[in-house]
């Protein structure tokens, strides 16, 4: 079972094992949505909540963070690490990111920074 599980049909992001869902959304900017499939979270990668991510990774507090994600399937998109999770900081929409909206934004970043840090953290993309 995947940890975190996005459908963008549902514009949803959701833990099922921790009973948590949060809105959230992928493209339509750039290369589109994210492709379905299964991914892996680089945990050991997340870039900490402050103003020193780019303006479209901040919530509406100006801070916010950026969680990478690598395609485990076959695909020219984000094996050089540029796919993740980030709060949807400009507007509606990413570049092919799930972007979290920015009143969630914060609660998705406490609960993964919680995980162990050598955690195997999965994504399936719906």
């Amino acid at each position: 079972m995947p940890t975190l599980v996005f459908s963008n049909a549902y514009r949803t992001l959701a833990w099922p094992a921790l009973g948590l869902k949060w809105s959230a959304r992928s493209g339509p900017w750039g290369e589109g949505e994210l492709p379905a499939g299964r991914y892996l979270i680089g945990r050991r990668e997340i870039v900490p909540y402050s103003s020193r991510v780019p303006e479209g990774f901040r919530d509406g507090s100006g801070q916010g963070y950026f969680v990478p994600i690598y395609p485990t399937f076959p695909t020219h998109r984000g094996k050089d690490g540029r796919l993740g999770i980030h709060p949807d900081g400009n507007k509606p929409g990413t570049r092919g990111c799930i972007g979290i909206q920015r009143e969630h934004a914060k609660d998705f970043y406490e609960h993964i920074v919680k995980t162990p840090i050598n955690a195997h953290l999965t994504l399936e993309v719906r």
